[in-house]
């Protein structure tokens, strides 16, 4: 299969998939972590085979005592995708990635045989400025990698993406993406590699944009006087709140009881406002959410 063929293909799986999804277009869950743990949340996925042109259940590997992952194979010359619609955990993948501060997507793929892969990348289902189409990440060639075995992609949304525009690829912005449909990840075999080869995907997660919240401070009236500190961490973030340690050479510490915060509720945080109460800090990092497929 030649790119055009390739292309068109994809082509006319919108066709079929915008009609029986955009009704339903919601979620996406900053920090969801799609870890393939057993047959339910694996049969939610799709793996599209171009060598006919159907969808299947990507194959799972089922064994707790190696790591559990989705898996397709090549089929000749032929390429293959892994896809994530709505019936991916409860919408987990689908929706508005830039009003969920989603930062980009990463995932765990196992190559079978190196010299049997051409590239792969990953591409969206989305409106955007080409209108309801697909946009592609930059492509992962075979010759970036050193040998098979399992490595983790980067698709990251602070770099352009693309959409072919007749012959030409024209380059978007992805945060300008909106009513994400499908999560698409694409491999594509070398020619004459006979099929075969294993692709195994894992640790899909739409990774969070990490990034400290704002923080509003007062003193409360009253007797004793506190300290008021109020903040919600952003989505798919958990925070903390540390104190300076005296001397300040011992670095910070996290004050007990105020860890694993998470919003979109906000937090309170009170301490008596006596003379030399202290230093305070919020420290924020990603919190993972395991999709889990009803």
């Amino acid at each position: 299969m030649n790119f055009t063929q390739f292309f068109n293909s994809r082509l006319a799986k919108v066709t079929v998939t915008l009609f029986i999804s955009v009704a339903n277009s919601k979620g996406a869950v900053a920090g969801a972590w799609e870890t393939f743990f057993n047959q339910k949340n694996t049969d939610a996925w799709i793996a599209f085979d171009y060598a006919d042109g159907k969808d299947y259940f990507p194959s799972w590997s089922g064994s707790p005592l190696n790591q559990e992952y989705a898996y397709f194979t090549f089929a000749g010359d032929n390429s293959f995708s892994f896809i994530a619609e709505q019936t991916v955990g409860t919408n987990d993948f689908t929706g508005n990635y830039t009003s969920k501060k989603i930062s980009g997507i990463t995932c765990d793929v196992f190559i079978g045989s190196l010299p049997a892969l051409e590239y792969m990348d990953c591409a969206l289902l989305a409106s955007g400025p080409n209108g309801i189409t697909y946009y592609y990440s930059t492509a992962y060639y075979a010759d970036e990698f050193t040998s098979g075995g399992w490595w983790t992609l980067n698709y990251h949304f602070d770099r352009s993406w693309y959409y072919l525009s007749g012959t030409d690829w024209v380059a978007v912005d992805p945060k300008s993406l909106t009513g994400i449909e499908q999560v698409i990840f694409n491999f594509v075999p070398k020619l004459n590699s006979a099929g075969g080869s294993r692709i195994g995907l894992d640790n899909v997660t739409l990774e969070p944009t990490v990034v400290g919240p704002q923080i509003a401070t007062s003193v409360t009236n009253g007797t004793p006087r506190k300290l008021r500190l109020e903040f919600t961490p952003g989505p798919g973030l958990e925070g903390r709140i540390e104190k300076l340690r005296n001397p300040v050479s011992l670095g910070w510490a996290t004050v007990i009881g105020e860890t694993g915060i998470k919003g979109p509720s906000s937090h309170v945080f009170l301490t008596p406002a006596t003379s030399g109460v202290g230093i305070f800090r919020v420290a924020v990092e990603p919190f993972y959410t395991p999709v889990i497929t009803p």
